[in-house]
């Protein structure tokens, strides 16, 4: 599908990759308004290039829009398809979702972020007793809105019920568990693979994991061997929005209920976007609830990384993450993808499984 996108551009790479992982084609890139139209958030004369051009099916702003924006361009665009971020991530969730928690998760998100828009919708035919957006009038955005609420309601049970179920197989399970977190297209599912064998489906693009995968592997140190149960859990992004880390809380919980967190990093990437990827990923496990878990960081990518920057960003991560987190049991440089210094990962995670 055809589409243009606005965004900022310090994530401007971030949201193009976004996109392109839910299957639009971007055609054009503008900055997001430094002062955003109070009713349509897009400019009057962007709004208007878009009006007339027939080929562009969607508009993607890489923000988190209001009630009455959404109205607005809906109004001025009915034959075009608007997605805020929130509204884009959602969608790459469901190209990928495998689950039934995963597929509850998504569909809750989706309702209960598009609810408030369906209120402000009925307010506004209301006051006018016309044709409301929905294309049935009054009543029928009436009809929408209890629908959308009995659904909610609905899932909500299902969900709680699901993670009571999932709460007590954790528990009875007698196995350490590792669980592996960090940000999306960090290479979370590259060493996930790389430590058990498997082939689990790997790409290019963001959130190629959207529920967990669980393997049993063997660790052994000075003659003593054990089972470990190892988690790939799904992916971070920066400035996560709430409505996303809510609505997936049954698969991020995975890593609460963990004995050890493995936190991978892409030691490619800049120093600026690594420190946000850090701090973001602490973030999120903060609002978890997760906190005094043994962590490993494992700097991944460093195949991409001149042998002289390794150790720099090593300092550099050590020291922000010392900062937010406690206990940082070490900062491990390796390359899932070429098997770099995975022995020395697999020998550390012994040493804290028997401390």
């Amino acid at each position: 599908m055809k589409a243009v996108l606005f965004v900022g551009e310090e994530y401007e790479d971030e949201a193009i990759a976004l996109a392109e992982s839910a299957l639009y084609e971007i055609y054009k890139v503008y900055p997001t308004p430094r002062k955003p139209n109070p009713i349509f958030y897009l400019q009057k004369d962007k709004l208007e290039q878009i009006k007339k051009d027939d080929t562009i099916e969607a508009i993607i702003i890489f923000d988190l829009l209001k009630s009455r924006h959404f109205i607005g361009l809906y109004k001025e665009l009915p034959s075009k398809k608007i997605l805020d971020k929130v509204m884009l991530l959602l969608e790459i969730f469901a190209l990928h979702a495998g689950s039934k928690e995963a597929k509850l998760q998504i569909e809750l998100a989706k309702l209960r972020y598009e609810l408030p828009i369906i209120k402000d919708m009925y307010k506004k035919t209301k006051i006018t007793e016309q044709q409301g957006p929905l294309g049935a009038g009054v009543y029928g955005v009436e009809a929408a809105i209890r629908l959308y609420q009995r659904r909610i309601v609905k899932i909500r049970q299902e969900l709680e019920q699901l993670r009571k179920v999932k709460e007590e197989q954790i528990k009875k399970n007698d196995f350490k568990k590792i669980a592996i977190v960090g940000y999306t297209n960090a290479g979370k599912t590259t060493l996930f693979n790389a430590l058990t064998g498997l082939k689990q489906k790997v790409d290019s693009s963001m959130f190629t994991t959207t529920s967990p995968k669980r393997y049993s592997i063997p660790v052994r140190i000075d003659g003593k061997k054990e089972k470990v149960l190892l988690i790939d859990t799904v992916g971070f992004i920066r400035g996560i929005p709430p409505q996303i880390v809510e609505a997936f809380f049954v698969t991020l919980s995975e890593a609460k209920y963990a004995d050890i967190l493995v936190l991978v990093l892409d030691a490619s990437i800049d120093d600026i976007t690594l420190i946000e990827m850090l701090t973001s990923s602490m973030k999120v496990l903060r609002e978890l609830g997760i906190s005094g878990k043994p962590m490993l960081i494992v700097l991944n990518k460093v195949d991409l990384v001149k042998p002289e920057e390794v150790e720099n960003k090593i300092s550099l991560v050590k020291k922000i993450a010392e900062e937010t987190y406690a206990p940082v049991e070490d900062i491990i440089p390796v390359s899932a993808l070429k098997g770099i210094n995975l022995n020395y990962l697999r020998e550390r995670l012994a040493q804290i499984i028997w401390a």
